[in-house]
């Protein structure tokens, strides 16, 4: 009965098509990369916005009265993603709520220095056993057990939506039943009534403060303990983080690790799936799925947009930006920029490796990247090793990677055994 309920939860939750026709005024945006292609070969930066020049509804900026101007290159993205003091990520100022205070998403400078490094050695290559062994192994192991007794899934219900949502929320103390609970309080990207909205950042507070008092009186050996007992050096002076900067943390860390991976590893499903000969050839040399992995990233990043206040008047490519102006960095045009990669329209592993901008780069670049790439590992690993003969359900709508913003599969149908 439990798994049957997590099942409709996650079919809820975890509706791609509904989540980018709620951000995009109903548009469901298939394929942008033509789109992209035209505008970065006629100017690395273009004045107005990525909806704005694409026609697309959405991307409502928290700055509507700035000008907006939008980056198209690798160059582009790669110059403004290094330099944050000039284009500064100061642009999220005040978008979080009261209740879970400022994170390192805002911060610029030394304060965001100080405050990343509080969490940072958590997700360093070094921890990864530590996340694998408590959280990622087991996690996958409960749920190809439960698939592979089937002769059919949908991967992205059944395997994709749970792997990240569990292991970030129960790195952060809480229970299943919590986890569903704070998916559910982040709306799951249906649109909703300013009241709705304001009683679901109730109920995701409630959660994650029980979670810190809990840990307050019994440290564990989870995330949330370590951002209970961190300490910050403040001109000399050495305290402990206020409830508020612990949920600053925890909401950012939460929501991006439940709802970015799962994308991802999908993405990476639907890559691998849709040349057999591809998936064969990992499934038999398991050295080319590092390869893979970062080949998807690059390909298809699945937040492809982020933004940056201009603090300065600058010259960008050629372009002349104001102070004061928003600056949209678009990393999926980057990454398919053909002064970078040669031929970058095409999944292809097996590519010289350059650093890329799906995870982006710089001071902020993503926080939990080594943890997303270790839950794509180990769940590939495991559906190569039990889910024999592998292939998409031709019985089934094919699956489309969809979205602007925030991109995904619609479904992975999958036949195996």
């Amino acid at each position: 009965m439990t798994q049957t309920r997590d099942a409709e939860r996650a079919r809820e939750l975890y509706d791609v098509e509904r989540y980018v026709r709620a951000l995009n005024g109903g548009v469901l945006v298939e394929d942008p990369y033509p789109d992209f292609a035209r505008l970065r070969e006629a100017s690395a930066v273009h004045h107005g916005s990525v909806n704005e020049l694409l026609g697309v509804p959405g991307g409502q900026s928290m700055r509507p009265s700035a000008q907006h101007f939008s980056a198209w290159s690798y160059e582009a993205n790669a110059i403004a993603l290094k330099d944050n003091e000039v284009f500064s990520s100061s642009y999220y100022e005040g978008g979080a709520t009261k209740m879970f205070g400022r994170s390192i998403l805002e911060m610029t400078g030394s304060e965001h220095r100080r405050y990343r490094a509080l969490v940072q050695p958590s997700f360093v290559p070094r921890r990864a056993s530590w996340w694998i062994e408590k959280w990622i192994e087991p996690l996958v192991e409960e749920r190809i057990s439960d698939i592979e007794t089937e002769t059919s899934a949908e991967l992205n219900i059944d395997l994709c939506s749970r792997i990240p949502l569990h292991t970030i929320t129960a790195s952060f103390g809480m229970s299943r039943e919590d986890a569903w609970q704070f998916r559910e309080s982040l709306g799951g990207g249906a649109a909703a009534d300013p009241a709705a909205a304001a009683r679901r950042t109730e109920i995701a507070g409630a959660l994650l403060k029980s979670v810190i008092e809990a840990r307050r009186i019994e440290p564990q050996d989870d995330l949330i303990t370590t951002l209970v007992e961190a300490e910050l050096d403040e001109d000399g002076v050495r305290h402990e983080l206020t409830d508020e900067e612990i949920m600053g943390f925890a909401r950012l860390i939460l929501t991006a690790g439940s709802g970015t991976t799962w994308r991802q590893l999908g993405i990476l499903l639907i890559a691998l799936l849709r040349q057999p000969d591809l998936l064969d050839a990992v499934r038999e040399d398991r050295t080319l799925l590092d390869g893979a992995i970062e080949e998807a990233v690059r390909w298809e990043p699945t937040d492809p947009v982020f933004r940056r206040l201009v603090t300065r008047d600058v010259e960008l490519c050629g372009v002349d930006l104001p102070a004061g102006a928003v600056l949209e960095l678009n990393l999926g045009s980057a990454n398919r920029d053909p002064a970078r990669w040669d031929s970058p329209d095409t999944y292809d592993p097996f590519r010289k490796s350059l650093p890329h901008l799906g995870f982006a780069s710089g001071p902020h670049i993503c926080l939990g990247m080594h943890v997303a790439r270790a839950e794509m590992s180990v769940a590939m690993n495991a559906v190569l090793d039990r889910l024999p003969n592998l292939r998409l359900d031709s019985s089934k709508p094919a699956p489309r990677i969809v979205g602007l913003e925030h991109r995904g599969p619609n479904a992975i149908p999958v036949v195996f055994g």
